[in-house]
């Protein structure tokens, strides 16, 4: 008589706070018994709760002036939306030691600049949103610890760990969109850490919505997924679903929900659990979240998302040689798509417009692209800064031209349902 085995170690070993707060994944093998380790992050500050001293940084992507002379008495800082201009002989001194290592103190010491001089230099530029004056450091958990007290000591150490480095290689583009939120001054490693904690439900399993899905993921909302209320005419993958290079040719007649959920863990920034493996826990969404309708949908799915308050994002909708993103409805909060029916209806004096059948299709690949663009960023604005330019709003996206106009803002209709409650 055999007896499956069982370990009671990890039980007894004592975990640290951060350990403690980070949510453990755990699945069973097909064979045997044994807990997979799934790899967490978390967000560590430097200052270990004493007061941190300012090691101030320039920003990502900004451009000092060239040098033009030996006796230079001013440079000029700039970003794509700010500029400054430092009236100092020894201002590229100065600019040279923003480099995150160095306080106040130091560069003043190092350069024989006055103290006073380089902390004006400092918060000149931190008004102007040009610097970066704290640190935030991720920290990956769950990863092998060795049972040899000397090796495990080394562990604490994760320059050397290869997901380490590809975590911090595959995050610094990303983190050259959020270190220029408003009011950052870490980088935007806390706000690129905070995706994961919005959830995102996608209703359409078209060219679009995958492409969405992907890009979502490889910017950090690791909590990204089709609605299981999503339908297909087709459960594998055909024609219609390649062209956009997220799936090969290889691919072809592959289930597409199985494919899908195997290339998450490709796609995805941030380490997610494998959804292949059998007992895997499904995280439910978290409480911030949005649900994205692509393409056409039942008034009963828009009635469903209206009664229980769910915010919900349109995109994909096709009319006559253009597509259109938005708008974000908030349920009691601002207008709603039946509004924006309402007034076109009112504009044009025709209800009702129904499309023909026979050109129901996928919506060409560079407006794919394009609306895929908008969409995400659109999502990562909601997330970063709780703000969304399609709320309330809808843009149109011509087939024929690469300018499109700005979103077209429209109000809570009187005559609407959404009214009433």
């Amino acid at each position: 008589m055999s007896t499956q085995p069982t370990s009671t170690t990890a039980a007894l070993l004592p975990q640290s706070a951060v350990e403690k707060s980070t949510q453990r994944i755990t699945r069973r093998y097909i064979k045997g018994s044994r807990p997979a380790r799934v790899t967490r992050i978390s967000i560590e500050s430097t200052s270990n709760g004493a007061i941190e001293i300012s090691k101030p940084r320039l920003k990502q992507g900004v451009q000092i002036s060239q040098a033009d002379s030996d006796e230079e008495k001013s440079l000029v800082i700039a970003s794509a939306y700010h500029a400054i201009s430092i009236n100092h002989p020894g201002a590229r001194a100065i600019i040279a030691k923003f480099d995150g290592q160095h306080c106040a103190a130091d560069i003043s010491a190092e350069i024989d600049a006055p103290i006073d001089v380089v902390q004006k230099v400092i918060d000149q530029l931190a008004i102007s949103q040009l610097l970066d004056i704290t640190t935030t450091k991720i920290r990956l958990h769950n990863r092998f610890q060795s049972p040899i007290a000397e090796r495990a000591a080394n562990t604490e150490d994760q320059s050397n760990d290869a997901s380490f480095k590809q975590l911090q290689l595959r995050m610094s583009s990303e983190l050259s969109q959020t270190t220029w939120v408003d009011g950052v001054i870490d980088g935007g490693v806390e706000i690129l850490s905070a995706r994961q904690n919005f959830g995102v439900e996608i209703h359409g399993e078209n060219r679009l919505a995958t492409l969405i899905y992907a890009a979502l993921l490889a910017s950090g909302v690791t909590n990204t997924k089709f609605s299981i209320a999503s339908h297909r005419e087709l459960n594998s993958i055909g024609d219609s679903d390649l062209g956009t290079g997220v799936l090969r040719i290889s691919d072809f007649g592959l289930n597409y929900k199985s494919r899908i959920e195997e290339l998450t863990r490709e796609w995805s920034l941030f380490p997610t659990a494998s959804k292949n493996v059998k007992g895997t826990i499904s995280s439910p969404i978290p409480e911030r979240n949005v649900r994205l309708l692509v393409g056409t949908h039942t008034p009963q799915l828009i009635e469903q998302l209206m009664r229980d308050q769910m915010d919900h994002l349109f995109v994909g909708e096709v009319l006559g040689g253009a597509a259109y993103a938005g708008p974000l409805v908030k349920p009691g909060k601002t207008p709603c798509v039946r509004c924006l029916e309402k007034g076109k209806s009112e504009r044009s004096g025709i209800e009702h417009m129904v499309p023909l059948a026979a050109h129901r299709g996928e919506i060409p690949v560079a407006i794919c692209y394009q609306l895929a663009g908008t969409i995400v960023q659109a999502i990562l604005k909601l997330i970063d800064t709780g703000t969304c330019e399609l709320t309330g709003a809808q843009m149109r996206f011509d087939y024929t031209t690469l300018i499109h106009q700005e979103p077209v803002r429209f109000a809570r209709h009187p005559q609407c349902q959404c009214q009433w409650s």
